[in-house]
């Protein structure tokens, strides 16, 4: 998986990448809810960073006409949550990913994501568009070299 140098950085930066997606500059995609205030639980949860570029108008939710196109995403961050710890497993940069990669990435994630609460290791929420599925979680997985 990753190795963990600093259990406490990789937190806060999970929780700097979800203040992020609160502002719909990333969608997240995971395994369960989250809920970072709670030791123990286990969980994979992919932020999938949007290009906010000049020349394009998508969000994280949306930025689609009527569902179709795709999102264009930069950056992925993976990160696992297990036995309270918060390891980042690692960033991959986009930009030299080809359009049909970018689209097999948006076909995974599918239409179907909404705004949901994630609950910050304070105990604050903050509302971020999301997708909580497996399945998804399973691809991504695979997609990216993740055991």
């Amino acid at each position: 998986m990753g190795i963990v140098v600093d259990s406490d950085n990789n937190l806060a930066y999970l929780e700097m990448l979800c203040k992020r997606a609160e502002m719909n500059l990333a969608l997240i995609v995971a395994e369960h809810d989250i809920d970072l205030s709670v030791k123990g639980k286990s969980n994979t949860i992919y932020i999938l960073e949007l290009d906010t570029g000049s020349n394009t108008t998508a969000t994280a939710a949306g930025g689609r006409v009527g569902g179709f196109g795709s999102r264009r995403f930069k950056i992925v961050h993976i990160f696992r949550l297990e036995d309270g710890r918060c390891v980042k497993i690692k960033s991959i940069e986009l930009e030299g990913d080809d359009d049909n990669s970018r689209e097999e990435i948006d076909a995974i994630v599918g239409g179907y994501v909404v705004r949901l609460p994630i609950r910050l290791s304070d105990g604050r929420e903050v509302m971020v568009s999301c997708l909580i599925d497996q399945y998804a979680v399973s691809q991504l997985n695979s997609r990216f070299g993740i055991m």
